[in-house]
C-alpha cells in the first residue's frame, strides 16, 4: 500500500509541523504524522545535506508520494531543485510542490513547470558564461592576471631558464626546482632560442654528376 509523506524545511516545533500539516490538507493531501519529515536547515544548505530530507529519501518506496509546500524544500537553486525531482522520479515517487502545482513534478512526461524550471536553469547558465567571458576579457583589457597564478615566481622562471641556457637536461632542472618535466618544458617554450633543433631529416640531394665526355671517332 502506497504512503503520502510530507517534508518542510520551515518547521522547527511541534506547532509549524501542525501548520505545515493543515496545508497540505487544504491542498488536498493527507498525511499522517508520522510520515512527516520537518527540519529547519538554512536554505544555503543543499538538498542532499539536509538529514531529513536523506532519510525520508531512504524510507519512500515505489508508489509513493512526497508533498512540499514550497519550492524553496526542493534546493537553493534551480538546478538544484530539479537535481532533487530527478532523484525522487529515479525512485519511482510522486512529487508534489502545493507552491507550484498540483502536478506531479517527477512524473515520466515532466509537467509544464518542470520545462519552465529547465528553462530558466538555462538561461541562467548562458548568462553566466558571458558574464565570465565578460569579467575576463574586461580583465585582460585592464593587463590584469587571469587563470590560475604562475606556479612559480618571475626570480624562480628566470633561475629555471639559465640553467637551460647552461646546458642542464630538463630532468636535472626539474628536480634541482622541485617541479615537473612538463613545468620546465613549457618555461623553456617561451624561450624561441632554447627550442631544441630538429634534425633534417629530408634525403640529401644525389651529387650531379658531368655527362661523359664524347670521344671522336678516329
Amino acid at each position: 500500500m502506497s504512503s503520502t509523506y510530507l517534508y518542510s524545511n520551515r518547521a522547527d516545533s511541534p506547532e509549524a509541523i501542525d501548520e505545515e500539516l493543515q496545508a497540505a490538507a487544504e491542498a488536498g493531501f493527507g498525511v499522517d504524522l508520522r510520515c512527516a519529515f520537518c527540519e529547519c536547515e538554512p536554505a544555503s544548505v543543499p538538498a542532499l545535506q539536509r538529514p531529513r530530507l536523506r532519510a525520508l529519501q531512504l524510507q519512500v518506496q515505489p508508489g509513493d508520494a512526497v508533498v512540499m509546500l514550497r519550492l524553496c524544500s526542493l534546493g537553493w537553486s534551480v538546478p538544484e531543485v530539479l537535481a532533487t525531482i530527478r532523484r525522487f522520479r529515479l525512485l519511482g515517487v510522486a512529487l508534489y510542490c502545493v507552491q507550484l502545482s498540483r502536478a506531479d513534478l517527477a512524473s515520466a512526461s515532466p509537467p509544464e513547470t518542470v520545462e519552465v524550471l529547465r528553462a530558466v536553469a538555462a538561461l541562467e547558465g548562458t548568462t553566466r558564461s558571458v558574464r565570465v567571458r565578460e569579467s575576463l576579457a574586461a580583465a585582460k583589457a585592464l593587463g590584469r592576471q587571469v587563470g590560475r597564478p604562475p606556479k612559480h615566481t618571475p626570480e624562480q622562471r628566470s633561475a629555471i631558464l639559465h640553467a637551460l641556457r647552461a646546458g642542464h637536461s630538463v630532468s636535472e632542472i626539474a628536480r634541482q626546482f622541485s617541479t615537473s618535466r612538463q613545468t620546465v618544458l613549457r618555461i623553456r617554450a617561451t624561450e624561441p632560442a632554447l627550442q631544441p633543433v630538429r634534425p633534417d631529416t629530408r634525403p640529401a640531394a644525389a651529387p650531379a654528376t658531368e655527362p661523359e665526355a664524347e670521344t671522336a671517332d678516329e
